[in-house]
């Protein structure tokens, strides 16, 4: 990867490096894209479970209309 260039100093970066980053990245926009919805902290597996739980009660026909 070449050196990127800010502000007149090179900054290199790995691949292994960068990887770990954006992991880091992307798992810490998910966090925050559940708790906006309502579904971040520990309870969220158990609510996620429990809303998928109410379609066992729904009509067959309305089930199709829902996709996890």
């Amino acid at each position: 990867m070449p050196p990127s260039h800010h502000g007149g100093s090179a900054a290199l970066l790995s691949d292994a490096d960068l990887e770990v980053m954006l992991a880091r990245a992307a798992e810490e926009g998910a966090r925050r894209a559940l708790s906006d919805v309502g579904l971040g902290g520990r309870d969220a597996v158990l609510t996620i479970h429990d809303m998928r739980s109410l379609f066992v009660w729904m009509p067959p026909g309305l089930q199709g209309r829902f996709a996890f």
